[in-house]
């Protein structure tokens, strides 16, 4: 297994695709992998045409058990191995939790946390008997408190910023670089999806543009940085956030993510 690879997952849209597409202009050989396959084949000849790049996709759930061995697999059939993985599979929930379907909560859980452990824990063997490879996590600027009306995706996130650092720090000597990216709100679908599009913080909180969130991540990457968040304002927000009581801090995101117009 020769070639190194960027590994993307939810690579067919948003802040993924971005990713895709940026690491293909630096001339990095890619594995993007998404559920639904006729995305990706789209982007997979985008990027082949445009840049001198080796582009392999999967259709693959990253919830699914039997991600990590189809991913080792894709790898394998392209004489290829993981050099850098990028966690970007993501979903959002919004309302209170109660009322949110408990099927929905676990499906978020499995892939806004279980899948990057899962596929972060198997990658790392590999990179540190190299002596190299990274990890780029998505996480979101949720993740430095409580979010009440989103209260399961920003536990999520906090968790993914805790983990990152946390495994950052214990890999720093094998040569893995690891970089959690905290993101405020994106010019995605991403918001839509979960129903929060009307929500007040859309408005109060300017929004990236995808390209702009991965671009920050990868220059943070390449530096060693174990914490990115995009965008000067969302760093001014992530200082308040850290630094706000949390019994402050809940009292204003419960006003800005209180549900309207639903």
């Amino acid at each position: 297994m020769t070639r190194p690879m960027v590994v993307i997952t939810g690579a067919s849209e948003g802040i993924g695709r971005a990713f895709a597409q940026l690491y293909a202009a630096r001339g990095r050989d890619l594995l993007l992998i998404a559920r639904r396959p006729e995305p990706l084949a789209r982007l997979s000849d985008e990027l082949m045409t445009a840049h001198a790049v080796r582009v392999e996709t999967l259709a693959q759930d990253v919830t699914a058990p039997d991600a990590p061995a189809a991913m080792d697999a894709a790898l394998a059939a392209a004489g290829a191995y993981c050099d850098l993985l990028v966690n970007n599979a993501g979903i959002g929930l919004s309302g209170a939790f109660h009322d949110l379907p408990m099927s929905e909560i676990e499906r978020l859980l499995a892939i806004n946390t279980a899948a990057p452990s899962r596929l972060m824990h198997h990658v790392l063997p590999g990179m540190r008997a190299r002596g190299r490879g990274g990890i780029i996590n998505l996480a979101s600027l949720g993740g430095f408190a409580p979010g009440p009306y989103q209260a399961a995706y920003y536990a999520s996130r906090a968790y993914v910023l805790s983990l990152s650092e946390a495994v950052a720090a214990e890999v720093a000597s094998d040569g893995v670089r690891i970089t959690a990216v905290a993101p405020g709100p994106v010019r995605t679908r991403f918001h839509d999806k979960m129903d929060a599009d009307r929500d007040f913080y859309r408005w109060l909180i300017p929004s990236l543009a995808p390209e702009t969130v991965a671009r920050w991540a990868i220059t943070a990457h390449n530096f060693g940085v174990r914490v990115v968040v995009p965008g000067l304002l969302n760093n001014i927000l992530a200082l308040c956030l850290r630094l706000m009581p949390h019994r402050i801090s809940v009292l204003i995101q419960g006003f800005l993510f209180y549900p309207r117009n639903r």
